[in-house]
């Protein structure tokens, strides 16, 4: 599994569809439960790149609504 399909893999599983259910569902964590979870789905993606963090985020700010680049 890659980046983008385990951040749709979380997104989907947790019925989260904005910025807000993002923010309540990672709690006091902040953004690292979904770090976390992409980077068990896609350990061997996570391995290869640079800045895996960053990729995480570009997909789930793309995918969800409250964030400029939401489609």
């Amino acid at each position: 599994m890659n980046i983008k399909s385990a951040v749709h893999h979380v997104l989907s599983e947790n019925n989260l569809k904005s910025r807000e259910d993002l923010d309540i569902w990672c709690g006091k964590d902040g953004r690292l439960k979904i770090y976390s979870l992409v980077e068990g789905l896609a350990s061997k993606h996570w391995n290869r790149i640079n800045n895996p963090k960053a990729s995480v985020r570009y997909y789930y700010e793309k995918k969800l609504t409250g964030y400029k680049i939401s489609l």
